[in-house]
């Protein structure tokens, strides 16, 4: 498989209430929960930079924490905002598609 292809990001979308669709260069759809991606984030406001340890802790985000909007970066990955008002972190094509937790993905993981 063209590994370009693999991580390129044809389609992105937000669907309603709270799901990011990403269809990928070589046809495959991943489907993320806008909390698992907040909860995941790698920013220096959610991750101590020297130590790695996370910061945010996920029971104070909102029960409705949802995804207010994205932005490309480059061809390497997405800026994502929230409704809780954040919106620093970058989200990697490579690190999104590794996190893809469809039965095919997470069978070939096994």
């Amino acid at each position: 498989m063209n590994r370009s292809n693999r991580i390129r990001a044809e389609v992105v979308e937000l669907l309603q209430p709270a799901t990011l669709l990403i269809v990928w260069g070589d046809g495959h759809e991943s489907l993320f929960p806008h909390r698992s991606l907040r909860e995941s984030c790698e920013c220096a406001a959610c991750v101590d930079e020297w130590s790695r340890e996370p910061i945010l802790d996920p029971d104070a985000l909102p029960a409705d924490l949802h995804c207010t909007g994205f932005e490309r970066t480059g061809r390497y990955g997405l800026n994502l905002t929230f409704s809780d008002g954040h919106g620093t972190g970058i989200w990697s094509l490579d690190r999104l598609r590794d996190s893809c937790r469809c039965p095919e993905c997470e069978g070939s993981r096994s």
